[in-house]
């Protein structure tokens, strides 16, 4: 009976260990997933900030175009030139946002495996 009840022990012991060991793994887990949805929000929120910052810089831009002599050929060939340099800074904007998405999703993707395996 002795030797049954050591057995029971030490397969309990063997549980708890593995148990602990899934635990500090799915901790770690949620904290890179936290990590992930907090710097792709603040990413995203920065993001909007700078495209709303350019929209206001074009429509300011636009409400002013009787000082900005559009009716000129060199006038019209700056305010182009401004909205090339809009384009840019929108399109560096969105290039970032999607480099950023693309490097989440694969630590996202990376992570699926410690929601979605067995219970130990």
């Amino acid at each position: 009976m002795g030797e049954q009840a050591g057995r029971s022990i030490d397969a309990i012991v063997e549980q708890q260990a593995a148990l602990s060991t899934q635990h500090a793994a799915n901790a770690d887990a949620d904290r890179a997933l936290a990590e992930a949805l907090a710097s792709a929000h603040a990413a995203s929120l920065e993001g909007v900030r700078r495209l709303d910052a350019i929209a206001a810089e074009i429509d300011s831009a636009v409400t002013n175009q009787a000082a900005l002599a559009l009716d000129t050929a060199i006038g019209a060939r700056e305010f182009q030139k401004f909205l090339i340099a809009k384009e840019r800074e929108i399109a560096s904007v969105m290039s970032e946002v999607s480099d950023l998405a693309g490097a989440k999703a694969a630590v996202l993707h990376e992570l699926r495996g410690h929601y979605t395996g067995p219970a130990v």
